[in-house]
């Protein structure tokens, strides 16, 4: 029966939060379309300059819209050719466009509500602009709640950012709520100075969504206490010496990484191997945000001296070695990198001649005098 395996699982999760996230773009492009019309009509036939602007703010939150849905058909595509480490950052991207439209939203608001402190309407507003952006508000905080749910059911930053983009169109409707009532009772001035406090929260919720986006974006590293417990993981695996080199960085919803894992130098490359894999799925159950974690496995103690970055490869080792064992027939080579040289292994096809370890002596010693002096120990084997 196959073992399951984290990966095997993540598939499934995939497709639904896919599916909800869409569900929730489609929803703010149904909404944000008619709402951005009606507000702009609204406020021209209501000589409502709150309304207007409000209006298109909600055309930002349209073309935010755009931006999610254009990121959802490309986030969750597998790795390809162009793309071998996936398109997770697609997500990431969408989440700066998003951050950066509620940064405009805010520099909109904030100068005009400067034009209307300077330039204050001649006119009131009739009471059709105050029935349409008190209509916004109860709408668009639905649409904010709705996507919220979805942003934190699917882990999904660009989601809560368009949540909050939603937000800031029902707060800049307050405002014009606000300003629509203050102009019809005689105080204009409070319109603008509401509407200026908004655009200052608005920057605020901007900064706090842009800057991990552009974090990510130039590989900065996820939370320091993401570390701790990935290590750990790795420690706990049977085998492994030590752990370093850890490096995590962060991949639209996902977490990657890459370590060091120092292995007992005896092992075989298939056991080392299988320590690996263990050591990989050790990591995905203790902290599921990794996604992929990419393991250099070396020999503990060797993997930093001659062994490691200085001794000949094989082909070089083994033509030496053939030339040395004259009248012996090589079936297999067995190599040992190690800080204090090489040690070699020769399974011969043949019998092993009478008294092997003086003829290995023997051996090893024209290996030296041809020059192959970095071999410090030599065996022979038979078949």
């Amino acid at each position: 029966m196959p073992i399951p395996t984290p990966s095997a699982a993540r598939p499934e999760a995939i497709p639904q939060a896919l599916r909800d996230k869409r569900r929730a773009g489609w929803a703010g492009v149904a909404l944000n379309a008619p709402l951005a019309a009606a507000k702009i009509a609204a406020g021209i036939a209501a000589q409502s300059q709150a309304l207007v602007a409000d209006g298109v703010h909600s055309l930002s939150d349209l073309a935010s819209d755009a931006a999610i849905l254009w990121a959802l058909g490309h986030a969750h595509r597998p790795p390809d050719a162009g793309h071998p480490f996936g398109h997770g950052r697609f997500e990431t991207l969408a989440t700066l466009v998003v951050a950066t439209l509620l940064a405009l939203a805010a520099a909109g608001i904030l100068v005009d509500a400067g034009l209307r402190v300077i330039d204050p309407p001649a006119a009131a507003p009739g009471a059709l602009a105050l029935w349409v952006a008190g209509a916004a508000i109860v709408l668009k905080e639905g649409l904010y709640h709705y996507t919220r749910v979805v942003a934190l059911r699917t882990g999904s930053a660009m989601m809560m950012a368009n949540a909050w983009h939603h937000r800031s169109d029902a707060l800049s409707s307050v405002v014009a709520l606000a300003g629509i009532g203050a102009a019809m009772a005689g105080w204009p001035g409070m319109d603008a100075l509401a509407a200026a406090l908004i655009a200052l929260l608005l920057g605020r919720i901007a900064w706090s969504f842009g800057r991990p986006a552009v974090a990510e974006l130039v590989d900065a590293a996820p939370p320091q206490d993401m570390a701790a417990p990935v290590a750990a993981a790795l420690a706990a695996v049977p085998g492994v010496h030590d752990v370093h080199d850890l490096r995590l960085r962060q991949t639209g919803g996902a977490v990657q990484a890459d370590v060091h894992l120092a292995l007992d130098p005896e092992l075989t490359l298939s056991e080392a191997h299988r320590l690996c894999e263990a050591a990989r799925s050790r990591v995905r159950a203790a902290v599921p945000q990794v996604d992929e974690i990419v393991i250099h496995p070396e020999p503990h103690g060797h993997a930093d001296g001659f062994g490691a970055h200085l001794a000949a490869l094989r082909p070089d080792v083994r033509a030496t070695l053939e030339g040395c064992l004259d009248g012996l027939s090589i079936a297999a080579l067995h190599l040992d990198y190690r800080n204090e040289g090489i040690r070699a292994t020769v399974v011969l096809r043949g019998p092993v001649p009478d008294g092997a370890e003086a003829e290995a002596r023997l051996r090893l010693a024209a290996l030296h005098a041809a020059g192959r002096s970095d071999v410090v120990a030599l065996r022979l084997l038979g078949p």
